[in-house]
């Protein structure tokens, strides 16, 4: 038994020195190395914003940390790394929020159609109380609330014709994130809502496996969608928010300068990504009918009133306080 306890004094002095030397900067020295995951490509403004927060930490950090950016889908789909982050295999993320919904069910208000209408409406949510209970729900689960990054509101596209009443999109099969209020907002339009990883989009578009998606028109640019995609119809029905998290684990074991590091860096990040995103959107219609896309805006009044009922239907899944905090924002 003697043994035993030796043993056991032995293996935590050593757990507790690993512990010191990670929260002074990784053994012997060596920077924390912290691997940030996104499944967009390089040439997406969220990958740029993504490497700016890499660069600011890595050098308000003095070389502690070393953030290394991941982006394409390279550690896996947003499941894979929300997954990743809890059992240890990867310290950062960004995902949309509806694939954060399945830890935080909270995060499926964006997955509701045209609850939010304007960018003013959902910085006052963010600042508010439905940050608040956002915060709460993805410590719970594991994660840090780094930033949120705009990506403006989705509407749908599609290589068949233009979208301008229910009828025209009734029975297209349009790509949809795997959530189940996505889905069933889209089918309450009358489309045929589809599931599919993001990184297998552009060859689905490209071979008629799917008739359109919806994006944003910033990240439909970027992706190049419009190279299989010809008409853009400005439905707005989502707002496609994408929130930064870390595990909480890894943030809970780094030292308080290092915490107020990452902290400081992700909110300067936050401003950067939102002003960046602007000046794109500003431009970027004119830019997608340069390369030959047809974009029409339509009365969304009776779309709006085709998804009415999905608010109710999944007020309890959400959480009703966070409903309720969105709509009396």
């Amino acid at each position: 038994m003697k043994k035993f306890f030796v043993r056991l004094t032995v293996v935590s002095l050593i757990l507790l020195l690993a512990a010191s030397a990670f929260a002074q900067g990784g053994k012997e020295g060596k920077p924390v190395v912290l691997k940030f995951s996104d499944e967009v490509n390089e040439e997406n403004p969220h990958v740029k914003a993504d490497n700016h927060f890499a660069e600011l930490v890595n050098a308000k950090s003095g070389g502690s940390i070393d953030v290394q950016v991941f982006p394409n889908s390279q550690l896996g789909n947003a499941r894979e790394s929300l997954e990743g982050m809890q059992s240890g295999t990867i310290e950062i993320s960004k995902v949309a929020a509806a694939a954060l919904s399945s830890f935080c069910p909270e995060f499926s208000i964006f997955s509701l159609p045209y609850v939010f209408v304007s960018k003013d409406e959902i910085k006052a949510a963010l600042e508010g109380k439905v940050g608040q209970i956002f915060e709460e729900s993805l410590h719970k689960a594991g994660f840090e609330l780094l930033a949120y990054y705009d990506t403006g509101f989705r509407s749908i596209f599609n290589s068949n014709k233009p979208i301008k009443t229910l009828s025209d999109i009734k029975g297209m099969k349009i790509r949809v994130m795997n959530d189940p209020i996505m889905i069933d907002s889209i089918n309450a339009l009358g489309a045929l809502a589809t599931p599919l990883a993001y990184s297998e989009l552009y060859t689905a578009l490209k071979q008629g496996v799917v008739d359109g998606a919806e994006q944003p028109p910033v990240a439909l640019y970027a992706q190049k969608f419009y190279e299989v995609s010809k008409y853009f119809s400005l439905t707005n029905h989502f707002y496609d928010l994408n929130v930064v998290v870390m595990s909480k684990r890894v943030y809970d074991n780094l030292s308080g300068d290092q915490q107020k590091v990452i902290k400081e860096a992700a909110a300067e990040t936050q401003e950067f990504e939102w002003n960046a995103w602007k000046e794109l959107e500003d431009g970027v219609l004119d830019d997608l009918r340069a390369e030959g896309m047809e974009i029409n805006e339509l009365d969304l009044a009776p779309f709006q009133k085709a998804v009415m009922n999905i608010i109710n239907d999944n007020s309890e899944l959400i959480g009703k306080e966070v409903i309720s905090a969105a709509l009396n924002k």
